[in-house]
């Protein structure tokens, strides 16, 4: 029997050639590409700059629409004289408790500043400790100027060694933790919430910003 001679790539014709990289490699050039793109996108995920905000402020149980946001973040730039960026972050839930962990992981990485949220919520949340106590740290002319909407909560309890107790979260002694914001012109952007109150997150640096945005909206 005679042995089947092999054809060499050269002998192919352009059509043959063009029919065998279909046939056997087409496939394998298309899985490696999207393999690469795959890892350029995860790359520059990872190291691309995240956005830089001037203030962040997080908003319970609210949907805002886009022009509500815009005429929000305005208002707050207008007061603070600036055009740097604010954020506002609509997607915190009292249904998600998911969002708690969330907290934690903005604030002590700073990028949440403040909260926003109905009375009952923001009393919930200030009693695992979120919020600055704004008589250590807000100054005397803006308590003197609120003392009428400050809102006092039970925060964490604590025992000998300053250690939480069982239970800890909402048991501890009362704070002034934030600032009721139902009759400013805050409330305008927040018709959801019945009694909205505003904390100050207890990592962030942005103590004067707030109150200089809580005194000029405050009517």
């Amino acid at each position: 029997m005679a042995q089947q001679q092999k054809t060499s790539w050269n002998d192919l014709s352009p059509e043959q050639k063009k029919q065998y990289f279909l046939d056997y490699y087409l496939v394998k050039v298309l899985i490696g590409a999207a393999a690469v793109l795959l890892a350029v996108y995860t790359v520059w995920s990872v190291l691309r700059p995240k956005p830089s905000y001037l203030l962040s402020i997080g908003l319970y149980d609210v949907s805002l629409s886009d022009a509500a946001r815009e005429d929000m973040i305005h208002a707050m730039q207008k007061e603070l004289h600036t055009a740097e960026p604010i954020q506002l972050d609509d997607g915190f839930s009292s249904l998600n408790n998911d969002d708690l962990m969330r907290i934690v992981s903005l604030s002590t990485s700073g990028r949440l500043d403040g909260i926003i949220a109905d009375r009952d919520v923001f009393e919930w949340l200030a009693g695992y400790g979120y919020f600055k106590d704004l008589t250590l740290a807000c100054d005397s002319a803006f308590l003197e100027q609120h003392k009428d909407s400050l809102i006092l909560c039970k925060g964490l309890k604590t025992g000998e060694g300053g250690l939480l107790e069982e239970d800890a979260e909402g048991n501890g002694e009362l704070y002034t933790a934030g600032v009721a914001v139902g009759g400013t012109k805050l409330a305008y952007w927040l018709p959801e919430l019945k009694e909205p109150v505003f904390g100050i997150i207890a990592e962030s640096d942005a103590v004067n910003e707030i109150e200089t945005i809580l005194s000029g909206l405050r009517k």
